[in-house]
């Protein structure tokens, strides 16, 4: 099969390089919803048929031990079932996302941060969840559409600042028209991709967009139109696009695999499945990132703690470079029983990242700035944007309060014009690789203190 690349290693360097660049789009399917309960891994997908089948009062025999949600929902309509009932009935037995654990492989992709479309082919909000809980302490601030053939285009989704997540088969609700269900379901949604008038905008960006499509499940006939549908053209007749196909019919479908074989270049086929891709490319992203491997493996709980930081918290502005050295500089600060904003790893770029960071700067009592060579880059970078929130926000206090403390950690000049004016009128404090001398932490306790006794002046 063309699926296997002949040097993985390439492969995996132009994928990661396309993630990097913000290109990629997962499309995510229910084999990557494996849940960890009671000790076991279960299936989500599985667990709804289970309780479904015993929502409808089906029979054991009828039900198959649960099925799946096809066969449950075929099942209950030739008994003279009311359809109706069948999807209002899933809507109650489908547990919130918030009362299961994230599944694994959602919670990898939802660590890459450079992911910021993804198109879920399933009806729940699991991915959602995992976005927000990964990137946002779990407040729900990923951005979320639902396609159905009567929705309205929610236009071009690929310039939002993400996290966004398209449902492209409709969104879980009592109502029948809204989500796909069954095979027939999908039919008819497809059936309303196909035209000019109802195809979604987003659809067309996908074109130009390398996807990875993760574990859906479809059969033969919804696989293939699924990929001509990200393609723009005749599957034969695409060059210059890499697309990944890791699913388990790869494996399992003669049929596809030769069609895929023959008429699918730049579809790298991984039979082995979704969830085997996903640990994969988190493994080598995580390689390439090492600076965000301590914020990925920190328990949810642990992440939000970490948003909730109380106010009058030191701020502590880096380059990713930096990291180390500001690591260093925060140990030594929290030894001395302050608090310090610092892993601004926990979340991600856009609004609600700016908005976040804006309120833990206002909410600071000291900016401590660490400045090196990497603060000189003429490369645009966020944490300037960090620097215009502290600028800002000192032109709020009074001249004698001390808020921007500069710490140099290098032989960097204090008179560079890469740095804000604010910056180079003020003491600086040299700490080699982030060292603190007693000096240094006995003055910033001093100033933690008195802002501690005094309390923040409302806005």
């Amino acid at each position: 099969m063309n699926g296997q690349p002949a040097n993985v290693e390439l492969f995996w360097e132009q994928i990661l390089e396309y993630v990097e660049e913000g290109l990629v789009v997962p499309v995510v399917g229910q084999d990557l919803l494996q849940l960890s309960l009671d000790g076991r891994e279960v299936a989500f997908y599985t667990l709804l048929a289970e309780r479904l089948a015993a929502r409808l009062k089906l029979p054991a025999g009828d039900a198959g031990g649960g099925g799946t949600l096809d066969a449950v929902a075929y099942r209950y309509l030739a008994a003279g079932g009311n359809v109706q009932f069948l999807y209002s009935a899933l809507k109650s037995v489908t547990p919130a996302p918030q009362d299961l654990p994230v599944p694994q492989a959602l919670d990898r992709l939802a660590r890459i941060e450079k992911l910021s479309l993804f198109i879920t082919t399933t009806f729940d909000s699991l991915l959602e969840h995992a976005l927000n809980v990964a990137r946002f302490g779990g407040q729900a601030l990923t951005k979320v559409f639902s396609y159905t053939p009567s929705a309205a285009d929610p236009g071009s989704l690929g310039e939002m600042e993400g996290p966004v997540v398209l449902h492209l088969f409709g969104k879980l609700s009592s109502l029948a028209s809204e989500y796909a269900l069954t095979e027939e379901d999908r039919l008819e949604f497809v059936h309303s991709l196909q035209s000019e008038t109802r195809r979604p905008q987003v659809l067309d960006e996908l074109a130009e967009r390398p996807l990875l499509v993760l574990g859906t499940g479809f059969p033969d006939w919804l696989a293939r139109f699924f990929l001509r549908l990200g393609s723009g053209a005749r599957l034969s007749s695409r060059r210059g696009k890499t697309d990944v196909f890791a699913d388990r019919t790869a494996g399992s479908d003669p049929g596809l695999g030769v069609f895929l074989r023959h008429f699918g270049p730049g579809i790298q086929v991984f039979p082995e499945g979704a969830i085997a891709f996903v640990d994969e490319l988190s493994r080598r992203w995580g390689a390439l990132h090492p600076e965000r491997r301590e914020t990925a493996e920190t328990p949810p709980a642990q992440q939000q703690q970490r948003f909730d930081l109380k106010p009058g918290a030191i701020f502590l502005s880096y380059a990713s470079e930096d990291l180390a050295a500001a690591r260093t500089l925060r140990e030594a600060l929290a030894g001395r029983g302050m608090a310090v904003w610092f892993d601004k790893e926990a979340l991600q770029a856009g609004d609600a990242f700016a908005l976040r960071i804006r309120r833990a700067i206002q909410g600071s009592c000291l900016f401590v700035p660490v400045v090196s060579r990497h603060s000189l880059t003429a490369q645009g970078r966020f944490f300037r944007r960090e620097w215009v929130e502290a600028e800002d926000f000192l032109a709020e206090l009074p001249p004698n309060r001390p808020f921007i403390l500069p710490v140099a950690i290098d032989d960097t000049s204090a008179g560079e014009e890469a740095l804000p004016e604010a910056f180079r009128r003020v003491h600086w404090t040299r700490l080699p690789q982030g060292q603190a001398d007693s000096a240094f932490l006995d003055r910033l306790q001093d100033l933690y203190r008195k802002y501690q006794q005094s309390g923040p002046a409302p806005r």
